[in-house]
């Protein structure tokens, strides 16, 4: 499991999260989101508010990454790698790889 307690923690605190996609000419794009809307084993859920090149780069490569930080007690934070998909309003992450930033 890639998502251990102290990163699903993270995930319910952090204010913003930073989102990374990529398209299929390699040209990435970075947007800030909301909080996760939700959590299921290694799955972050986070609604979706136009997201129209996000959307794209995901039908065309599904590569995405998450970046969890937060302040709160002490600094950390954690740059999650993996794959997601957009369906009913929603995307849907999910994470192969999460590496500690701090």
């Amino acid at each position: 499991m890639v998502l251990n307690d102290e990163i699903k923690n993270l995930a319910k605190e952090a204010p913003f999260v930073p989102i990374s996609t990529v398209s299929s000419q390699g040209e990435q794009h970075l947007i800030v989101v909301g909080e996760v809307k939700e959590i299921n084993d290694d799955v972050l859920t986070f609604g979706i508010y136009k997201m129209e090149t996000t959307q794209e780069n995901l039908v065309d490569t599904g590569d995405m990454q998450v970046v969890l930080a937060s302040t709160n007690d002490e600094p950390k934070g954690y740059r999650l790698t993996g794959t997601a998909h957009a369906e009913d309003g929603k995307v849907l992450f999910e994470a192969e790889q999460a590496e500690s930033l701090l």
